[in-house]
């Protein structure tokens, strides 16, 4: 029978600060209004798997020590006088950890699952530090498994990796009995708040406030006219996952062929897809960047996430001229990734007055691969695989329900966290995609880059997209 024991753990940082809120934090907290009143809807939660070395007591010294070092976790929100929102960094407290020890035969995964379930309906107080809370698995004594969930405020899904491998480094010390390896010198937010009212800091938010102005006046009202019977019906939502070898197969084969990142393609046949359902010449739709780019924020444990627009320009026949395109935009839109969320609703506004009909930018596609870029710099030999072989592979793909949930029209995550497998979650409004209309659009997606593919690995060409028919009618 797996045993629960809960804890409340003391930690102490190196400093107390008030400070403006970053860009990146008051995008966020934006969204979770936005949510509101389901406060836990931006709860994110992440796991690693331990080594089983060591103690619940090491595990738990190292939670307070990541605590310690990353002023993020230990940050609270508020208004300040003049309506703007603040970070206040806490520098001592006490933090919340579950420690479950699992009996014979009794699964960690399980204790998990349900752990996560229920951090998902358990909303934070964004004026409360510590933002963050610990769970770990232990099995003959030793810790087997650590999670942790924080508020979107606190940290995005880069932080959580990061979080993920210093727990690892850490918790091997605490078990040798040596002393914790020092912390990666990163900007903490307060920082970066600084840099973001410095001199460079506002060339760079005028920039990107000007490439905001010219996506918006560029985009369509929506790439998803609703009719009107539609628009009466309740809304809804539905989520499917596609498990896919046929799609790991393709994407290196045609990022060699066109030249560009395996994000790119992606990009491209999604593009391509959403630009012929809707019968316009371009695709604009927002991309999550981890604005990362700084070298001083590589090792930054905090939000620095974002949701940027991008065009694709559609025209032409041959795809790989639209995949060059394509990654010429995406690194352009991800150079402005900084940006003032305010001021970017304020251009939403205007362009609403001046046309009389809102633009929806409600189109979001989110690759987090931790390895997506061109496969030469990452020193990959190129792939030689035949279409007998990738026809093979799609039967091997699956697509089934899932639990994904995100508040936009349309929401698409590529990861590819199990090796030889890409999978693709689609989450949609339904009056704008119904159920079948998402699975259908998940195998259109693995259809055309396999279909790419086969012509690119058979002689060097690649097929014009006019001669790439919509199917979606697989379910």
């Amino acid at each position: 029978m797996t045993v629960l024991v809960h804890h409340r753990v003391p930690f102490r940082g190196r400093r107390t600060a008030t400070a403006p809120a970053t860009c990146a934090q008051r995008h966020m907290w934006n969204l979770i209004e936005r949510q509101l009143p389901d406060a836990a809807f931006y709860n994110v939660c992440h796991w690693v798997e331990l080594p089983g070395r060591g103690t619940a007591q090491d595990l738990l010294a190292v939670f307070t020590e990541l605590l310690g070092r990353h002023e993020s976790l230990r940050t609270g929100f508020q208004r300040a006088g003049d309506g703007g929102l603040v970070q206040q960094i806490a520098q001592s407290g006490e933090y919340e950890a579950e420690v479950w020890t699992a009996g014979p035969g009794e699964d960690p995964t399980g204790v998990l699952d349900a752990w996560r379930h229920r951090m998902r309906h358990t909303a934070f107080e964004p004026a409360r530090a510590p933002l963050i809370r610990f769970m770990a698995v232990v099995v003959d004594g030793a810790p087997v498994l650590a999670a942790f969930c924080v508020s979107h405020l606190a940290a995005d899904l880069m932080s959580l990796r990061l979080l993920a491998d210093e727990v690892l480094r850490l918790l091997d010390a605490a078990a040798a009995g040596r002393p914790f390896p020092p912390a990666v010198l990163s900007r903490q937010p307060v920082e970066q708040a600084g840099f973001e009212h410095s001199p460079r800091g506002r060339a760079l938010l005028h920039r990107a406030h000007a490439y905001w102005r010219r996506q918006i006046a560029g985009a369509p009202a929506t790439l998803f006219p609703v009719d009107g019977e539609a628009g009466r019906e309740p809304a809804g939502r539905y989520s499917a996952a596609m498990d896919s070898r046929a799609v790991a197969l393709a994407v290196p084969v045609l990022a060699r062929h066109w030249r560009v990142s395996t994000s790119a393609v992606l990009l491209t046949v999604v593009a391509l897809l959403l630009g012929r359902r809707a019968g316009l010449p371009s695709c604009t739709l927002r991309l999550l960047t981890a604005n990362r780019s700084d070298p001083g924020l590589r090792g930054t444990v905090a939000n620095l996430h974002a949701e940027v627009a991008v065009t694709i320009d559609l025209s032409g026949d041959r795809v790989e001229d639209i995949a060059r395109r394509a990654l010429a935009a995406s690194t352009a839109a991800y150079a402005n990734g900084l940006y003032d969320p305010d001021e970017v609703a304020d251009l939403f506004d205007a362009v609403a007055r001046e046309r009389g009909v809102p633009v929806d930018l409600s189109y979001c596609f989110n690759d987090i691969r931790a390895g997506h870029g061109l496969p030469e710099a990452a020193g990959e030999p190129a792939p030689v695989v035949s279409g007998a072989t990738l026809r093979t592979a799609m039967a091997d793909t699956v697509v089934a329900p899932h639990e994904f949930e995100e508040g936009e029209t349309f929401f698409l995550v590529i990861d590819d966290e199990e090796p030889g497998w890409i999978r693709l979650v689609l989450n949609a409004d339904s009056r704008a995609l119904t159920p079948p209309g998402v699975r259908g659009f998940l195998y259109d997606v693995e259809r055309v880059l396999v279909e790419q593919a086969e012509r690119a690995s058979a002689d060097g060409l690649g097929v014009r997209w006019s001669q790439a028919p919509l199917g979606g009618n697989r379910s």
